[in-house]
């Protein structure tokens, strides 16, 4: 286009001059647009991201509200397993040495005071340790065991020549009946307790007595009995022929905690056991 000197070119162009506003407008609307895309992601993310997390602070309880929630009440009967214990006395035979085995229940209730059906104990082998310090001062064992020789005990004790743990796990206590015997004077409060013990697949029926008494809200009962490996289908350890080996008798110590019926405890509290060691019987007390 050839333009003079003096000449208005916006002027002389009309379509220049209806272009221009157009593009005014779509200037506008594109800020407009923008606008409104920017305010819709911004939508979009509060959406995205602050809303479930409000949601979350509806539907998951706080750290105190977990604690307030989460402890389950133990029912009248329930052995509190935390605080519970099994320790087993095996003696020696030759140049062996004597053990103290300690272990865990993995259930259990006992109906005290019932003549029948008064519960069970299942005793989960494969927690059963030897030589820890607890399971030789409550059997009534001096001195410490060093960690290697405990361990090889332990593999020992759990292998398939002897507890065959994997084959068995669980040895259990149906009790028949727990039952009061007459106080003697100021004495603490002795029960009976009869039932059938199974162990390695083979069932026995056992009777012993234990002493009962209470600890904040719970029945603390202590007794022991006797087996022979091999009325079980179990055969001792020996080794080196026979001139290493242990007996084939088991004393088998129950130190347990029954919630009592009258003072409510939850599973996940401190338990009822003192910070102070509870007093363990000597070796005159085993049998």
């Amino acid at each position: 286009m050839n333009v003079g000197v003096g000449a208005d070119p916006i002027a002389g162009s009309d379509w220049l001059r209806r272009l221009l506003p157009r593009m005014a407008e779509m200037k506008t609307r594109r800020w407009l647009l923008l606008a409104l895309l920017t305010a819709g992601m911004g939508h979009l993310v509060w959406r995205a991201g602050g809303e479930p997390a409000a949601q979350a602070q509806q539907t998951a309880p706080s750290a105190g509200q977990r604690g307030a929630q989460a402890p389950r009440t133990l029912k009248p009967g329930e052995i509190e397993l935390q605080s519970s214990r099994i320790y087993t006395f095996v003696g020696k035979t030759g140049l062996g040495h004597d053990h103290g085995i300690e272990g865990r229940l993995r259930s259990g209730q006992l109906n005290v005071g019932a003549k029948e059906k008064a519960g069970r104990l299942e005793f989960d082998l494969r927690t059963f340790v030897a030589d820890t310090a607890a399971a030789r001062q409550y059997v009534g064992l001096a001195g410490q065991t060093d960690r290697k020789t405990a361990d090889k005990v332990t593999a020992n004790m759990l292998s398939a020549a002897v507890l065959d743990v994997a084959r068995f796990p669980i040895a259990t206590f149906d009790v028949a009946s727990v039952v009061p015997l007459p106080r003697q004077g100021n004495q603490p409060q002795q029960y009976q307790l009869i039932g059938d013990f199974t162990l390695h697949g083979v069932k026995r029926q056992i009777r012993f007595q234990a002493q009962g008494d209470p600890v904040q809200g719970f029945l603390r009962l202590r007794g022991q009995f006797s087996i022979r490996q091999t009325d079980f289908g179990i055969t001792p350890y020996t080794q080196a022929l026979g001139a290493v080996g242990v007996a084939d008798q088991l004393t088998i110590h129950g130190d347990l905690y029954v919630m009592a019926g009258e003072t409510p405890a939850t599973a996940e509290s401190e338990g009822p056991v003192s910070a102070q060691q509870p007093a363990r019987p000597g070796k005159a007390g085993r049998q």
